[in-house]
């Protein structure tokens, strides 16, 4: 806080006007904390917000000014929306000027886990911590949810490509049962081309000792010079 609210400049006194948001931001910084986020405006019961973080943990700062806190119930209506920012933030805090110290109960802040800064012109000074320690364990809960979402995410990927590969084999196989089939379905139709030409061939055989034997038959009936003759026995067969 050393310098924020009184600037020198040749030997006198120079007040600057800070905003009491940079005044609340600075009282954090040598802790590590640094800003992350400013509203200032659209804040249910706070005049603005800013949000600090440490790398770590995350403090959400309400911030009333005095235009604000003149509003009754103003300082009700506070606590009310800084306690709701307890499911969100690490650690909360509400700000305050100072004339308005004496307002703010630090039993109740400190109860709820509030913490209380006030600040003027001079500066900002916090004066009730907030409580972090419930915040980090859920955050830490947080963080091994998150890995257990990313082992199971990692398992889902190396599944999905386990399932891809098998798919792949089945359609090669698929693949060559198909050619299988063709060829079965090919020697089929030869085997059976195959066998109807044996048959014809057996039928042929079968009759060739019967017109032999009519050939001869019928030879006996000819003249004496056609017997033995080849002709008669080709001529015979085209009967």
């Amino acid at each position: 806080m050393n310098g924020i609210g009184i600037g020198w400049r040749g030997g006198c006194i120079l007040h600057r006007r800070f905003k009491p948001e940079d005044l609340v931001a600075a009282i954090y910084e040598e802790e590590g904390f640094y800003e992350v986020e400013r509203r200032e405006e659209g804040i249910l019961g706070a005049s603005s917000r800013i949000i600090l973080s440490d790398g770590r943990r995350e403090l959400a700062v309400n911030i009333l000014d005095e235009d604000a806190l003149m509003i009754h119930g103003a300082i009700h209506d506070a606590l009310l929306q800084a306690e709701k920012l307890k499911e969100k933030y690490s650690g909360v805090s509400i700000a305050i000027p100072r004339r308005f110290r004496r307002a703010v109960d630090d039993g109740v802040l400190s109860m709820h886990g509030l913490g209380l800064i006030v600040y003027d012109m001079m500066g900002a000074e916090e004066v009730v911590p907030p409580k972090f320690a419930e915040r980090v364990e859920a955050m830490e809960d947080s963080d091994a949810v998150m890995e257990q979402k990313l082992v199971s995410i990692e398992e889902i990927v190396k599944i999905r490509s386990d399932i891809g590969r098998i798919l792949r084999a089945l359609e090669e196989l698929e693949a060559r049962l198909d050619r299988l089939e063709r060829m079965q379905r090919s020697l089929e139709i030869r085997m059976n081309r195959i066998e109807r030409r044996s048959s014809r061939v057996e039928a042929k055989v079968r009759e060739a000792p019967k017109i032999r034997e009519q050939v001869k038959s019928n030879s006996k009936k000819l003249p004496s010079y056609l017997v033995d003759n080849p002709w008669i026995d080709i001529l015979s067969r085209r009967e």
